[in-house]
């Protein structure tokens, strides 16, 4: 092969990389530049540093400093990372909400099970109202929240946690609820699911919260949610129970094809935040 001819493979050869690697590498560039304004270790254990990545809110907030949401992503306690609540972070930090996906241990990563979790999870609610002024979040004003075994993580800190140590309110997609026995999950917490249900430990203290949900959710039943919900409002608490018609498990998540319950849901979450008077219409 002449030279100019070896020299045009080449360039044939570098050029037709670049068209198959485009996509990848234009989605690694991209949530690059859509990532977290922050990401901090919250918690370091047994060798392993524990983060949270932080949407700032954009735009000026009150002198408090602005409402924040702390999110906790699904996997059955497993699986999954804090990304998969990114997209709802730039939302609703474009909202003026300052929004916080947590990592925490997951067997399949840490070998732990629900109780490590839930460990994780009042620890990273802790450092977050802790370092408040430091974030510009104002420390009465956070709301946890999550999707699956996250909506159950989020859920246990509004119920079996001192008072004094609570969210403010909560944001609970398709969350775990009932683990009691004949109920799904049950069989990852069977040894000790009495101190991990959150159903069974309602109270009076419980904060104001909003539960989305679809109606053929096999995971979570519409009755258990309505359970809660009935179990928050008879000891004088506020539940919200927005359901729809239709969708399945992880319906929230944003689709590149589908945006529907995607939107749905961001847009009932800020209007539950307005009607708090944390977010203006």
């Amino acid at each position: 092969m002449t030279d100019h001819k070896l020299l045009y493979f080449l360039a044939g050869l570098a050029l037709g990389l670049c068209v198959a690697l485009a996509p990848a590498v234009m989605k690694r560039v991209t949530a690059w530049l859509n990532g977290p304004d922050r990401v901090m270790v919250y918690r370091s254990i047994d060798g392993h540093d524990l983060k949270l990545h932080v949407f700032e809110a954009k735009g000026p907030g009150p002198a408090a400093g602005h409402p924040a949401l702390l999110l906790f992503h699904g996997g059955a306690w497993q699986y999954g990372s804090p990304d998969a609540f990114f997209p709802q972070c730039r939302h609703f930090a474009q909202h003026g909400l300052t929004c916080v996906s947590a990592e925490y241990r997951i067997a399949s990563r840490h070998g732990t099970d629900p109780r490590a979790a839930v460990q994780d999870a009042r620890a990273a609610f802790a450092y977050l109202r802790n370092h408040a002024e430091g974030l510009g979040i104002d420390p009465i004003r956070i709301a946890v929240g999550g999707g699956s075994s996250g909506g159950h993580l989020a859920a246990m800190l509004g119920v079996a946690t001192p008072v004094s140590d609570r969210p403010a309110a909560l944001v609970l997609y398709n969350p775990v609820l009932d683990l009691s026995p004949g109920k799904p999950d049950h069989h990852l917490v069977a040894e000790y699911w009495q101190s991990v249900s959150p159903l069974q430990q309602v109270d009076a203290a419980v904060p104001p919260g909003l539960i989305l949900l679809g109606t053929e959710d096999r995971e979570v039943p519409v009755a258990t949610a309505q359970a809660f919900c009935d179990g928050v409002s008879v000891r004088g608490g506020r539940c919200e129970l927005a359901l729809y018609e239709g969708a399945r498990h992880g319906f929230f998540n944003l689709r590149e094809d589908d945006r529907q319950y995607f939107d749905a849901t961001n847009q009932r979450v800020g209007a539950f935040l307005v009607a708090l008077g944390w977010l203006r219409e």
